[in-house]
């Protein structure tokens, strides 16, 4: 009878970090087909929230499953850069409430004695937003149909949440609405300087985002 005792051998443990959150979600977005380096995953993220919110804009007065869509993405990149730890953006209602906001201060810009258009951006980083504007029932200029103000300027941001940069775009109303649609439309001012490349709309108040 053998006094060998059988030891059984075992492979020394290794321990396995958790998979950070920012590693998890550029593996998501590489089974997708894009392929994101660490240091762009905050402005690829913030560029979604824009093309989401421009488009919920764009849908806002139809009743179907983008408008639905438009919010939940919203939703879930806000929700998502939140655990990240990146500056927020906007969510739906953030997003109408901009809108409302740009309507009341058409209002008092307007004046007492005013109609409300819808309007929409044709260029620029608001390009496809549809909006309602008031405008004086008198026309604004010797060459113009009454309709909403001439000139929109609205607050432009750029870079990511380490690099905040806010600026403004100047749109300027054409002479008289599309004679397909009916809207008024906004192309950039060629009076002013151009937004700066990258701009992208800004939806929330300098203070939620900490700029």
């Amino acid at each position: 009878m053998s006094t060998t005792s059988s030891v059984a051998v075992q492979a020394p443990m290794t321990h396995v970090p958790p998979a950070l959150p920012i590693d998890l979600t550029i593996d998501a977005y590489a089974r997708s087909g894009t392929h994101l380096g660490r240091d762009v995953v905050d402005l690829h993220l913030m560029d979604m929230a824009d093309k989401a919110a421009c488009s919920l804009l764009r849908d806002q007065w139809t009743d179907h499953f983008p408008v639905a869509a438009y919010t939940e993405l919203l939703t879930t990149i806000a929700a998502l850069r939140s655990v990240l730890g990146f500056i927020p953006t906007p969510t739906a209602t953030d997003v109408n409430a901009w809108a409302r906001s740009v309507r009341d201060a058409s209002a008092a810009v307007a004046g007492p004695d005013r109609d409300i258009h819808e309007v929409q951006i044709v260029e620029g980083p608001h390009q496809g937003a549809r909006l309602g504007l008031w405008g004086p029932r008198a026309p604004q200029a010797p060459d113009t149909l009454v309709g909403p103000l001439l000139t929109l300027e609205l607050i432009t941001e750029r870079g990511d949440s380490t690099d905040l940069e806010i600026g403004v775009a100047r749109y300027r109303r054409l002479k008289q609405p599309h004679p397909g649609t009916g809207q008024w439309e906004y192309m950039l001012d060629r009076d002013h300087p151009f937004p700066a490349a990258g701009s992208r709309p800004h939806f929330l108040p300098s203070d939620q985002v900490g700029a």
